[in-house]
């Protein structure tokens, strides 16, 4: 209960909601799905070994606190979603949502997971006896089988099944030859099947998930924070080298977008950097903080220089600028925090800008601009660092 409410706090956060700028969330919604579908070709090829030591799984244990083994569980419920149905679909990110909500991400305390993603001690809600506020009252129907419990029945496993939904949507998502509700693939690919069997629909359509939600608990307050985390894991990605080892420091564009010549100019008179990309090129938080401004484009470039921009404070004590976008994602807003390797908006050409580029300058707690050159290439190379010269900068 006490992740439920933490989590409804952070969903009013992220969804809160600002005004004068463009929102094409189908644009970053596909940003995103490009990003997993990466992700999804490396279980393929490679499978859970490779994903499980892989940059991705170790960012998203840093950056989300999702375990590397329950992140493989998510990616392979994801692919696997065609098992289910022919046209079952459900990014990764959607199946996180609700894991936040129900067990965060099956990290409860107490409790651990084996390399096989089994949950030891089992993992279960509370009695359904009437004892708890505002539950169901629900007598045993596994003959105390999966929930241990032969009066009453109660949740189960990571995903909180209740043994009735589990006798419907359980599967084997390991391929062990055994259906458990506490395996984290098994529950993972689970919660797959519950939204697709119970639920047929497009989940990238808002109204379709909102149904299959509901589905899975029919509360107003579940569904909105549920959505609210999807909504939070879709702003990230993952690339290979995107994010530092430590989670501190991501390279603020695809590490394949630029080279390392072009990291090591120098572009202005100032410290500052440009770097030339296709314009819808993504661009993530370099570090965490709090986003305290929003520029937008007018007619005047000279006053309005960055164009569409997002200026962030980091919790390092620097200031983080990125300029000349053409979307900035939908949850962006003036007082929310973001991650490192969060995508905040895709590049341009807007404001003082001659050609689609990023500007990138960072400002040291004095209010000083560095050079960002330096760590630029250091997080390019997933070093984590940010000692910079605030002079002298790479010609």
């Amino acid at each position: 209960m006490s992740w439920y409410v933490v989590a409804r706090v952070v969903y009013r956060h992220l969804r809160s909601t600002g005004s004068g700028r463009p929102r094409n969330r189908w644009l970053l919604l596909i940003l995103g799905v490009a990003g997993v579908g990466s992700l999804t070709l490396t279980v393929i090829l490679v499978g859970f070994a490779a994903v499980l030591a892989g940059t991705p799984a170790s960012a998203a244990s840093a950056v989300f606190g999702i375990p590397p083994i329950v992140f493989s569980a998510y990616l392979n419920a994801e692919t696997r979603a065609a098992t289910i149905a022919e046209t079952c679909q459900v990014r990764w990110q959607v199946v996180a949502g609700i894991w936040k909500v129900e067990s965060n991400h099956a990290t409860q305390p107490g409790h651990t997971i084996s390399p096989a993603g089994t949950l030891t001690p089992p993992l279960y809600g509370p009695i359904l006896d009437g004892s708890t506020a505002g539950a169901a009252i629900i007598g045993d129907t596994d003959q105390g089988v999966l929930d241990a419990n032969p009066t009453w029945d109660r949740a189960v496993g990571p995903a909180q099944f209740l043994p009735g939904s589990w006798s419907a949507y359980g599967q084997d998502g390991n391929d062990d030859g055994v259906a458990d509700p506490q395996n984290v693939y098994d529950a993972a690919l689970a919660t797959v099947a519950h939204l697709c069997i119970a639920t047929p629909g497009d989940y990238t359509n808002p109204r379709d998930l909102e149904r299959a939600l509901r589905r899975y608990n029919n509360s107003p307050e579940y569904v909105a924070t549920v959505r609210g985390w999807i909504d939070y894991y879709q702003a990230f990605q993952f690339t290979q080298g995107l994010i530092t080892a430590d989670g501190n420091y991501a390279f603020p564009l695809p590490t394949g977008s630029v080279t390392v010549a072009q990291l090591r100019r120098s572009h202005h008179d100032y410290p500052a950097s440009d770097l030339a990309v296709p314009e819808g090129t993504p661009v993530y938080a370099a570090h965490a903080g709090t986003v305290t401004r929003i520029s937008t484009p007018c007619a005047d470039t000279q006053r309005c220089r960055c164009g569409w921009g997002v200026h962030i404070a980091g919790f390092d004590g620097h200031a983080y600028t990125y300029c000349h976008g053409t979307q900035i994602a939908t949850y962006i807003q003036p007082g929310v925090e973001v991650k490192a390797g969060a995508l905040i908006m895709t590049s341009g050409n807007t404001g003082n800008s001659a050609a689609p580029h990023l500007h990138f300058q960072i400002r040291n707690p004095t209010g000083t601009l560095i050079c960002p050159q330096t760590l630029l290439e250091a997080w390019h190379q997933g070093i984590s660092r940010i000692t910079a010269p605030d002079s002298g900068c790479t010609h």
